[in-house]
């Protein structure tokens, strides 16, 4: 049946070694060494001879080395790049170049047998008759000798280091014979000798540092050693000679080379054999297998031939928790979670604990460990809190802010507790299973929560029962032995609702999903149930589906309105999976050759790539699609424990204990493409299901009946309008609901509508067809068309950069002389250089600016060959695929999606033009400007995306040609958007940075914009920004956040003096623009200037000119005939905070000061005494510009 799968289906992945290359050599192999020093690999010949190798083991050309001939008995791979050792045979050791080539000869060597390069170090050991030494590997002088206790019957044959990174430090183990000699290299000497580990003499040794274990073989065993040399485990299973062993530093397997022709994989920590692979036919059996200390190739050499392997790793270690934990992992949970909370993966074990991982970097965040065995557990993220069920029937509730978690309530009895709804039918026996619905509509409030309790990590948690809250809730699902369904609030420990269900029998799993609304229970009854969950109601459950099934489902997974169902029968053979379609009541089913042929170990759903996943005893993982259809099979070589999906769509499995992760990459085929989505829009839609009796299949159907509360509760209206109820308000809450307010009319709407309506008036223009007799046309109507356009638009450039010197390409002549007869091309403006400010403040103001000009168009990309046609690329990139920068985007055209858009491309090509070169930018950015004038891109988008490049390319040490693209993208930035709030700072915050040299640039977009007298008042202004922050890291992050501080206090500044400008003026109102703030700061800072005194009248010199500016002669306001009172006032109880800027206050009067001696502020009337007549009249008038107020509650 196996063979089958591979058969049918081509796309298996197997986690393992596998065959690369196979090379035949005339003369026997008698050593072969890898490494950086080798750059690559390379072997030893009997005859002397020496081949290298590619790293992906392909042969080097024989020019690589010239030929000659050496007399060493080994080579050993240097971490020097051209740098080898040979040695041997007896007291020889030389360091050798890249050509073999002696470099330096050892001093005083000894024997040499085998030699190692010591990991993180510039030494390497060597061992040989009845020594072992530590050399310095430039010089190769000896540092440690170690001779005494070792006679000339101790040949050391084999040599396994210890790292020094490992807690027993730099050791070595040296074997001979039937004995292993442990030495301590930073001491030189011999720390343990233990002799007859076998019965014969041993082949082949390793040193595992992950598990800490001694790994040798002998005859045909192999045998692992614990710290303490006792005996842990034998692997028997080589038929022959087992030749050498190897340890893969990628997944920890081990692998031994025998001479019955087969390569084994064994996993130390199980003792079980998960591989064998043969040699390929024909070829004598390997002698020695080797390689690299990381992840790469590997080799094997027999006496005539030479075979690289690589090894297929699927998955990788994500969390190693045996540490803590014995036995397997019974459970992975992946909690749901908003994206600014930090994402948890928990994992039960069968023996009473539950271990909480990060999900990005699998670090233990926090442990607990119960008194009794665990059935089920879930995590509630925003109150980290972590619930536990054992099989006693206490649900602990614990904090997970220290490690391990301290214990808060237990709820015991829950059986027992009271239900102000009043009985429930079922026996409600003791709890059995456990889930919690988390349903968080107040992301903001539940954000802040979350964060004040990340400060209080690693502190004692206070046992304080928390507060109910109105918009968020966490109701904890009980399912109870006896069919009862009971749900308690979370907050407070009170049952808040209880149901029968599943006929009185036990409830043997459930899973809630909050994204769709859903509760799932299974139960021994055969049947499974579909709950709609209302959180806001007292009756939060109802029931609306249930099927029944021929075996009862052991394993569940819901995707949107897809249901999947692990149905097994071990006595049958039975292992398969069953779809159902809740929306039109529809079954998938599966191929027979398509199950799995084991136990069904895991199920689960993944909304990311929108598929589903279950794993099996078989050794598999096997990944379906929503019509329930096999897409690819990955073979793990062990027994899968468990599996979930999380949140970025990689796959967590337990494997023996530990928690391993799948990349998703590795999930779908090439074929199917891997797209990852936003979760939010693969939410499914609220449904109600129908019950009909076309549902019934072979193997399941819909209940007819589930009880008379089930269908009087279907039937009453009351119930309908409650639900109904129910979602407007959860739209609400979640701000799904859209104003159906028409959208504002834009211009190309307008001219859209005006279109429409000729086209209904008039008739269609006759199509008019010009013969041109001297030049025929050698374009398309299209390109016709694309010409017209482009001849008819003329931009200016802002600032004189190089690309608005270059002339753009002449169109072709047929297409030039047929535009110039039907519309000539309009004269273009030459460019605007940057002007010079005076020297002295102007008296007038100066005009307003003539509205603002687009940059210069780039050269058209037109070429005497047409582009080539492509089906598969979208119609607006034909233009640039003759384009270098294009060409190295894309080497492949066959890459580009159908689907890709022009906001997509537009990213992308952002994206690559932070890294490509200076000339490319240039081009892109006409590119990009073109794409603009076509009205095919967002603007806005693209806005922000050129900001962030703009940022990015602002620094120091700017060149002449970084500065001129800097104004380029500034000519595009102002272009698109010459209001742009962002813009005008990042425009202050340049010309404050002194540092960065753009104060011509600067001052010459501003004159542009209109801002005349920027280098006058604008330039003193931001002097000190530059000294306060002129020793900071940072300082034009700062600058830019001074910039927009600024700008916003004079933004409201200008919003009161228009206000003002509006109580004493006739119009409307418009809104404000940075530019506009800029213009009134700078006639702002020409008023505060002194004007000069008028000359005296001619013919009296002693007459003295009373200035017209004084405070006494402006007009004074009584204290309601100003804009005080237009502000809203806010509801009681709230207090604004006294803060700098209140939007609530803006339009109120800024200043209110009294600076008369007496103020009297009467609400009645004033007596009509007339010695009250007599008396002064109190001061009732104020000055606004000498008004401010101090503080406002």
């Amino acid at each position: 049946m196996e063979s089958m799968d591979k058969m049918n289906h081509g796309n298996v992945l197997t986690h393992g070694l596998r065959h690369v290359l196979h090379l035949s050599c005339k003369d026997p192999v008698c050593h072969m060494t890898c490494g950086q020093g080798a750059a690559g690999f390379t072997s030893l010949h009997s005859s002397g001879n020496v081949q290298f190798y590619y790293p992906d083991g392909h042969l080097r050309d024989p020019s690589f080395c010239r030929s000659h001939t050496i007399h060493y008995a080994g080579l050993t791979s240097t971490h020097l790049p051209g740098r080898l050792v040979g040695w041997g045979p007896g007291a020889i050791l030389t360091v050798l170049d890249a050509e073999l080539n002696p470099l330096v000869h050892a001093v005083e060597p000894m024997d040499v047998r085998v030699c190692k390069i010591l990991e993180y170090s510039n030494e390497l050991v060597t061992a040989g008759m009845g020594n072992v030494c530590v050399w310095c590997l430039t010089h190769l002088i000896c540092r440690k000798r170690v001779v005494e206790g070792l006679g000339r019957h101790v040949v050391f044959t084999h040599l396994a280091l210890v790292p020094s990174r490992t807690p027993q430090g730099r050791r070595a183990l040296a074997a001979y014979g039937r004995a292993v000699v442990v030495l301590d290299l930073t001491k030189g000497c011999i720390m343990e000798h233990k002799k007859n580990l076998h019965l014969r003499e041993i082949t082949g040794m390793a040193y595992c540092p992950l598990r800490e274990i001694v790994v040798t073989a002998s005859d045909m065993t192999i045998r692992v050693w614990g710290l303490d040399w006792e005996l842990q485990i034998a692997f028997v299973g080589h038929t022959a000679l087992v030749t050498s062993l190897v340890l893969c530093p990628v997944s920890g397997l081990l692998f031994s080379s025998s001479l019955d022709g087969t390569l084994r994989c064994w996993r130390p920590e199980v003792g079980d054999q998960v591989q064998t692979v043969s040699i390929p036919n024909g070829c004598s059996p390997p002698l020695l297998m080797g390689g690299p200390d990381s992840a790469g190739t590997f080799f094997s050499y027999s006496t005539n031939s030479v075979d690289f392997w690589t090894f297929n790793c699927l998955y990788n270690l994500h969390c190693r928790l045996d540490t803590f934990l014995g036995g397997p992992i019974r459970q992975i949970l992946t909690p749901p979670s908003l994206p600014s909370f930090q994402a948890c993966v928990v994992c039960i074990h069968g023996n009473s604990d539950v271990t909480v991982v990060a999900a990005e970097t699998g670090a233990v965040l926090t442990r607990f460990h119960a008194n009794g065995r665990v059935r089920c557990a879930d995590y509630c993220v925003p109150k980290e809190r972590l619930l536990v069920l054992t099989e006693d029937g206490v649900v602990s509730i614990a904090s997970t802010l220290t490690s391990p978690v301290t214990i808060l309530d237990e709820w015991h009895g829950i059986e027992h507790w009271d239900w102000s709804g009043g009985k429930v039918e079922a026996i409600i026996g003791m709890v059995c299973c456990m889930v919690l619905y988390t349903d968080v509509t107040d992301t903001q409030s539940g954000q802040e929560e979350w964060i004040s309790l990340q400060r209080q990590r690693a502190q004692k948690p206070k046992k304080y029962k928390l507060l109910p809250d109105a918009k968020n809730r966490f109701l904890v699902i009980l399912g109870h032995c006896g069919g009862c369904v009971s749900v308690l609030n979370m907050l407070s420990g009170k049952v808040q609702f209880r149901t029968s269900a599943h006929n009185n029998q036990n409830i043997i799993s459930m899973q809630a999903h909050p994204n769709s609304g859903y509760l799932l229970t299974a139960g021994e009854d055969k049947a499974l149930l579909v709950w709609r969950v209302f959180p806001c109601a007292q009756q939060c459950l109802s029931l609306h589906f249930s099927m029944l099934c021929d075996l009862p489902p052991i394993l569940l997974a819901l995707m949107g309105t897809q249901l999947t169902l692990a149905l097994q029968d071990p006595e049958n053979d039975t292992y398969s999976l069953v779809q159902y379609s809740l929306e039109n009541q529809s079954r998938s089913d599966q191929q027979p050759n398509e199950e799995h042929h084991n136990k069904i170990t895991g199920l689960c759903a993944c909304y990311q790539l929108s598929v589903f996943a279950s794993s099996s005893q078989d050794g598999t993982v096997r990944i379906w699609d929503m019509e329930n259809r096999l897409l690819r099979i990955l073979e793990v070589n062990a027994e899968p424990e468990c599996l979930a999906y999380c949140e970025g769509g990689d796959l967590l499995l337990g494997i023996t204990g530990d928690l391993y992760r799948i990349p998703h990459t590795q999930l779908l085929p090439p074929d199917c493409r891997t797209q990852k989505c936003d979760p939010d829009s693969e939410l499914p839609k609220s449904w109600t299901p129908i019950m009909s009796q076309k549902c019934r299949t072979e193997s399941c159907h819909v209940a007819k009946k589930d009880g008379s509360e089930t269908l009087d509760r279907k039937k009453d209206s009351d119930f309908g309008a409650l639900m109904a109820r129910h979602k407007d308000l959860e739209s609400l809450l979640k701000g799904e609901v859209e104003c159906r307010r028409r959208k504002p009319a834009t211009m190309q709407t307008k001219q859209e509508a005006f279109n429409n309506y000729m086209r209904l008036i008039y008739r269609p223009p006759p199509k008019i067809r010009i013969e041109l007799d001297e030049v025929p046309l050698l374009c398309t109507e299209e390109e016709e068309k694309k010409g017209r356009e482009d001849a008819d638009i003329h931009l200016t450039a802002i600032i004189e950069t190089p690309s608005t010197k270059k002339t753009p390409l002449p169109p072709r002549p047929a297409a030039k002389k047929l535009r110039e007869k039907i519309c000539p091309p309009p004269k273009t403006l030459p460019p605007i250089k940057c002007p010079t400010p005076p020297l002295t403040p102007p008296s007038v103001s100066a005009p307003p600016s003539p509205p603002l000009a687009p940059p210069s168009p780039p050269k058209q990309l037109t070429s005497l060959t047409p582009p080539p046609s492509s089906s598969y690329m979208p119609e607006f990139l034909l233009q640039f695929v003759d384009e270098q920068w294009f060409q190295k985007m894309f080497p492949d055209l066959s890459c580009i999606s159908t689907s890709l858009g022009p906001k997509e491309f537009c990213m992308l090509l952002l994206d690559f033009m932070m890294s490509c070169s200076m000339a490319q930018k240039n081009k892109i950015v006409n590119a990009l400007l073109m794409l603009i004038q076509q009205e095919v891109l967002d603007k806005i988008s693209l806005s922000k995306g050129l900001l962030v490049c703009l940022e990015n390319c602002i620094h120091k040490t700017m060149s002449r040609e970084e500065q001129l693209f800097v104004g380029e993208l500034l000519n595009l930035m102002v272009h698109l958007s010459p209001d742009s709030f962002n813009t005008i700072v990042e425009l202050l915050a340049m010309l404050a940075d002194k540092q960065v040299d753009l104060k011509a640039l600067v001052l010459c977009v501003l004159q542009r914009l209109g801002v005349e007298e920027a280098e006058l008042w604008l330039c003193p202004e931001l002097e000190s920004w530059n000294s306060l922050t002129k020793h900071q890291p940072n300082q034009h992050c700062i600058l830019r956040d001074m910039a927009s501080h600024w700008l916003l206090t004079w933004t409201r500044k200008y919003r009161v003096h228009k206000g003002s400008v509006f109580l004493r003026s006739e119009g409307v109102q418009s809104m404000c623009t940075p530019v506009e703030v800029l213009i009134y700061f700078c006639s702002m800072q020409r008023s505060k200037q002194p004007r000069p005194l008028p000359p005296p009248p001619e013919g009296r010199k002693d007459t003295v000119i009373v200035p017209s500016d004084l405070d006494r002669l402006k007009p004074i306001q009584r204290l309601g005939e100003t804009y005080s009172m237009s502000r809203i006032r806010e509801p009681q109880g709230r207090l604004l905070p006294p803060l700098p800027y209140r939007p609530e206050l803006m339009g109120f009067t800024r200043f209110l000061s009294l600076p008369m001696a007496f103020v009297t502020l009467s609400p009645f009337p004033f007596s009509l005494d007339f010695q009250n007549f007599k008396r002064p009249s109190p001061h009732r008038y104020f000055f606004l510009e000498h008004s401010y107020v101090e503080y406002y509650r």
